[in-house]
């Protein structure tokens, strides 16, 4: 049996979880994500975390072990191993973590952009079994991509290929928090979405809805709940995110024309019927029929573990290769 340490790291938690190449899950230990001067205690006790989950497993788990998948937020140096500037690390930027956990698991590492790393678990355990080329495209605070060709990840040159949350969609357009203006995240994204009903209801007569929090925050989840019970405001933002998003992703089919598009991501897993019905549309007006014809869209097959099992398929990746 073929086992992985895979290691999800966010910016308020770390999770490390153990599981096999068939996607079954044999453990899980989780820590708070420590930040600025903190960092490297962090790392610290993530050795420590990963030791203690190895220990807790049978002999022939432990036995089966082949190496650590990490995945994290940013432009990550797959070569070299070292975490990228990020906003949701603060703190971390040039940690060499890839050699620390190598040097003190004793295991082969390999870290991975997290939109990167759910396209590989899709293509060994979710919505992508099965392809070789295809894009997976992640939608929640912001909007990521992994993209897939002849069963590799595209990097790019400077590891940012399939950062298409960046891809302008309307210069001049709403402020993006990378600090460009009419990105696809501005307009598409779960964020995009609450600033859209923020402004709506401090510029118009929209009547405050009833889930909005005393302290100003309107998550998309709850939006989606409204939506559903037929708040316009709800309805109308998420039909403009589905819209935008469709040009987005029409744009990524007559770029490389994929056989498939698999979404994730909580955007995702909680939007209105209204979303989607407006995706749909706008993929089929903004695509070429030909890239369009060829094509199908699938949800997610990895649920809300994602980052678990994207993390382990890093590891096995790596192992497939070697």
């Amino acid at each position: 049996m073929k086992t992985a340490l895979g290691i999800d790291i966010g910016g308020t938690k770390i999770s490390i979880t153990a599981g096999t190449d068939q996607g079954r899950l044999l453990g899980c230990v989780e820590l708070k994500t420590l930040s600025g001067r903190e960092a490297k205690a962090s790392a610290s006790e993530l050795v420590h975390a990963c030791r203690y989950l190895v220990t807790s497993l049978p002999h022939s788990a432990r036995a089966g072990l082949t190496g650590a998948g990490v995945c994290l937020p940013g432009a990550v140096d797959t070569a070299r191993g070292v975490v990228p500037k990020s906003p949701n690390l603060p703190g971390w930027q040039g940690l060499p973590l890839g050699s620390i956990l190598k040097r003190n698991l004793h295991l082969p590492v390999r870290l991975v952009n997290d939109a990167n790393a759910a396209a590989l678990g899709e293509m060994l355990f979710g919505a992508a079994k099965g392809f070789k080329n295809f894009v997976y495209v992640t939608v929640s605070t912001g909007v990521g991509s992994g993209i897939v060709i002849n069963g590799q990840l595209l990097e790019g040159a400077g590891f940012v290929a399939g950062e298409i949350g960046h891809v302008t969609l309307v210069p001049g357009g709403d402020l993006c928090k990378c600090g460009k203006q009419g990105c696809l995240e501005a307009y598409a994204s779960g964020t995009a979405v609450e600033t859209y009903v923020k402004k709506q209801i401090q510029t118009t007569c929209y009547k405050k809805l009833e889930g909005f929090r005393k302290d100003g925050r309107l998550a998309a989840r709850e939006l989606s709940t409204a939506a559903l019970h037929g708040d316009r405001l709800a309805r109308d933002a998420f039909k403009r995110s589905g819209l935008y998003l469709g040009v987005g992703l029409a744009n990524v089919m007559n770029t490389l024309n994929p056989p498939l598009i698999v979404l994730g991501g909580g955007v995702i897993r909680s939007a209105p019927p209204v979303f989607w019905q407006a995706l749909r549309r706008s993929i089929k007006k903004e695509a070429w029929p030909e890239a369009f014809k060829n094509f199908q869209i699938k949800r997610t097959g990895l649920g809300t573990k994602a980052g678990n099992l994207g993390a382990l398929a890093v590891a096995f990746d790596s192992f497939k290769k070697r």
